[in-house]
């Protein structure tokens, strides 16, 4: 889990909350529960940014539930596409 790294992008993001993000900017990964299950979702300022959309996803809730925590670095805004990049905390 501490070696997982995952390059994605918001899904369904938030515009007024992506407005105020920058690439750079690392924000909280965090476990929500949710309509179809255990949701995860990307916090700025503990306002929801958006959702995540990974092949690599069930993989990451595990982690997660498992307790190792994981926070996500912006790599690139275009528009309200977010591209950031998940990893575990102290990795």
């Amino acid at each position: 889990c501490e070696k997982l790294v995952i390059d994605t992008q918001l899904s369904s993001p938030k515009a007024p909350v992506v407005s105020q993000i920058s690439v750079g900017d690392i924000l909280d990964v965090a476990l929500q529960p949710g309509a179809g299950g255990v949701l995860v979702v990307v916090l700025h300022k503990g306002q929801l940014a958006g959702g995540l959309a990974s092949p690599d996803l069930q993989r990451l809730r595990e982690c997660m539930q498992g307790g190792t925590q994981y926070v996500a670095k912006v790599t690139a805004i275009n528009g309200a596409q977010v591209k950031i990049r998940i990893s575990a905390i102290g990795a």
